[in-house]
């Protein structure tokens, strides 16, 4: 199947998703983030705003936070290039590209290789580090400049096994499911 197929398929089955199962994974896949040696010895944390068909963030970004890591967003400035920038509290953020939440443009802006841990988001992605992105290339063209761990946070149900990969799409080192955390590579 083509990439554009799967983002597909995987939108429909999203839209499926019981709203319980939701809460509960995404809470589940918070806490193994929270419980993990990454995020305890990870001084710079590099986070999402989770949409609304993504796993729902704002636990690990509120932890962060009170935890005194320093939290950094993405902010798309062009097509397929985001900034990290750094937020001091959650009323930082405000609507932006794809209607989603992302640091307002005074937030200091913070280098890729500063960033000492990376949670991603996806649309699938599977035990093997493949990902599969919503097709803008931002996080392959972000990612390998941080050099610190990458995280892929997916639901479960949202694993596919059958990803096509391209050679400059970015294999992830951890896989994030309500189930736990599992090594890549």
């Amino acid at each position: 199947m083509t990439k554009e197929a799967i983002r597909a398929e995987m939108a429909g089955r999203v839209k499926n998703l019981s709203p319980v199962y939701c809460r509960e994974a995404d809470a589940a896949i918070c806490r193994w983030v929270e419980q993990s040696e990454f995020y305890r010895e990870a001084r710079t944390v590099f986070c999402y705003v989770g949409a609304k068909w993504e796993i729902d963030t704002t636990a690990l970004l509120r932890s962060a936070l009170r935890d005194g890591k320093r939290l950094v967003l993405p902010l798309c400035t062009q097509p397929g290039v985001m900034e990290a920038r750094q937020i001091g509290s959650l009323g930082d953020l405000v609507s932006g590209k794809f209607g989603i939440l992302a640091p307002k443009l005074q937030c200091p802006l913070v280098p890729p290789e500063e960033i000492d841990l990376a949670l991603v988001p996806c649309c699938t992605g599977n035990a093997g580090g493949q990902r599969l992105g919503y097709g803008g290339g931002y996080y392959d063209r972000f990612l390998p400049r941080t050099g610190c761990p990458a995280l892929l946070l997916c639901r479960g149900q949202m694993v596919r096994e059958d990803l096509p990969m391209d050679g400059h799409d970015v294999v992830m080192d951890y896989l994030v499911t309500e189930k736990g955390i599992t090594a890549c590579r």
